[in-house]
C-alpha cells in the first residue's frame, strides 16, 4: 500500500485534472432537500458536515448515495473508495456541465450555450476529539457567455464560496460555527434559479460571513446567525455579490417522526441603500403509498429604500411534488411566485417548473429542468419567458 501522502496526492492531482479538463463552473453545490424523508433519512445533517445539510458529504450520506438513491448502486466513497483517507480528513468535489435555451424575450432572446457550470473541491479536517473542524470550498467562479473568447471563455476568478471553523461534539446537541456559508434558511434548494433563492437573498456567490450556532435534536433544531458581508473592493475570491448586508437570521425545524415537518424563519438585512426585513414557513409532507414529497415555502418581505423613503411589501412563494416511482429516478411539478409589489399585479412573475434528476450509479446524476413563466395577471398584456436546462453531474 502505498504511504497516505503519496496517496493523497495522488488523489489531488486526479481531482485537479479532471477539472482542469471539464472547465470551470459558475453553480453552488447545495443538499437535495427532496431526499429528507423520501431516502429515510430525517435530518439533513445526517448526509453533509453542516448542521442544515449543502456541501460535502459524510460517510453516511456517500453509502446513501450508491445504496438507496443510485438505481445501479455502485461506490459513493470519495474516488469510489480508490484512496483511503485517514478519518480526521474529508475530501470531495462538483463538476457539472450545462447547456440551456433561455428565452426570456428582450434583445439576445433565446440564448442558446454550453458551459461548464462547476467546478469546486471540498475539504474538510477533523481536529482530534476535540469537535472541532476545518472546512472549505473552493472553485471557478464562471459565466454562461463567453467573457474574453479564450479557451476559458466562460471564467471570471476563482472563488471560495465556503470556508469556516466549527465546533460540534455530536449528531445531536449544540453547535457553533464562524466563516463565510449561507445563513440558514428556507429550504436550500441545489437550483438557484428557484424564485425563494434568487429573490430573499440566497442567489449565486450572495454567502455572507457569519456566526452562527444552535441545537440539533432528534425531532426538532434551531439555528441563529449573525452576518456580515465584506466591501466591494474585497478580493474575488473571497468576496461576494447582492446586496452585501449586515444582519441576522433565525430558522426553526419540528419534524414529525418520518412523516415530515413544518419550519419558522425571520431574517433581517440591511446596507447603506436599503432594509430588508423577512419572514416565513417552510413545510414537507411525505406520502409513502405514493412515494411522494410534497414541499412548499412562503415568504413575506418588506424593502425599505433609503432613498426616498419608499417601502415594498413583497411575497415569495414556492410549491412541489416530487415523485419517486423508482430508485435512480426523482421528477417535481413546481408552481412559483414572486410578487415584487404586493399593491401591484403587474410586478408579479409566476413560473411553472418541471424538474427530472435521473441518478443511474453512485457519483452520476443527470437533470433536465424547464420552465414557463410569466408576468402580471397573465393573459396578452403579460410578458412570457421560458427556460431550458440540461445537467452532466459527477461528484468525487
Amino acid at each position: 500500500m502505498k504511504p497516505f501522502k503519496t496517496r493523497i496526492l495522488l488523489a489531488l492531482c486526479t481531482v485537479l485534472g479532471g477539472l482542469t479538463a471539464l472547465g470551470a463552473g459558475a453553480r453552488r453545490a447545495e443538499a437535495y432537500p427532496q431526499f429528507q424523508f423520501s431516502s429515510g433519512t430525517q435530518r439533513c445533517a445526517q448526509c453533509h458536515y453542516s448542521p442544515v445539510g449543502f456541501g460535502l458529504l459524510t460517510s453516511w450520506g456517500r453509502d446513501e448515495s450508491a445504496d438507496t438513491i443510485s438505481a445501479y448502486g455502485g461506490d459513493g466513497g470519495f474516488l469510489n473508495s480508490k484512496v483511503t483517507l485517514p478519518a480526521s480528513l474529508a475530501l470531495g468535489g462538483d463538476v457539472r456541465y450545462a447547456g440551456i435555451d433561455n428565452d426570456v424575450g428582450g434583445q439576445g432572446a433565446p440564448e442558446l450555450a454550453t458551459f461548464p457550470m462547476q467546478a469546486e473541491l471540498y475539504a474538510r479536517y477533523a481536529l482530534g476529539e476535540t469537535g472541532l473542524s476545518i472546512y472549505a470550498a473552493a472553485g471557478i467562479r464562471g459565466a454562461t457567455r463567453d467573457v474574453n473568447g479564450s479557451a476559458w471563455s466562460h471564467v471570471t476568478s476563482f472563488i471560495s464560496r465556503e470556508h469556516y471553523i466549527m465546533w460540534k461534539k455530536s449528531a445531536t446537541g449544540y453547535y457553533a460555527r464562524v466563516g463565510r456559508f449561507y445563513a440558514p434558511y428556507g429550504l436550500r434548494l441545489a437550483e438557484h434559479v428557484y424564485f425563494v433563492r434568487r429573490y430573499s437573498g440566497f442567489n449565486l456567490y450572495e454567502e455572507t460571513y457569519n456566526a452562527s450556532g444552535g441545537y440539533l435534536a432528534e425531532n426538532w433544531e434551531l439555528h441563529v446567525t449573525a452576518f456580515t458581508s465584506l466591501p466591494n473592493s474585497a478580493p474575488d475570491f473571497l468576496g461576494s455579490v447582492g446586496m452585501l448586508p449586515n444582519g441576522a437570521a433565525v430558522y426553526y425545524e419540528r419534524r414529525f417522526s418520518t412523516v415530515g415537518l413544518l419550519g419558522g424563519q425571520a431574517r433581517v438585512a440591511v446596507n447603506s441603500e436599503q432594509r430588508l426585513t423577512q419572514g416565513g414557513l417552510v413545510g414537507k409532507v411525505w406520502v409513502d403509498g405514493a412515494r411522494m414529497l410534497a414541499m412548499g415555502e412562503l415568504d413575506f418581505q418588506r424593502r425599505d429604500l433609503a432613498k426616498g423613503n419608499i417601502g415594498y411589501n413583497q411575497s415569495i412563494s414556492y410549491a412541489s411534488m416530487n415523485f419517486f416511482p423508482v430508485k435512480g429516478l426523482m421528477a417535481a411539478l413546481v408552481w412559483e411566485r414572486y410578487q415584487e409589489d404586493l399593491r401591484t399585479i403587474s410586478t408579479a412573475r409566476t413560473a411553472f417548473d418541471l424538474e427530472i434528476n435521473l441518478f443511474p450509479i453512485a457519483h452520476v446524476e443527470v437533470m433536465f429542468f424547464g420552465r414557463y413563466q410569466y408576468s402580471g395577471a397573465g393573459g396578452a398584456d403579460g410578458d412570457v419567458g421560458s427556460l431550458g436546462m440540461l445537467q452532466l453531474h459527477y461528484y468525487l
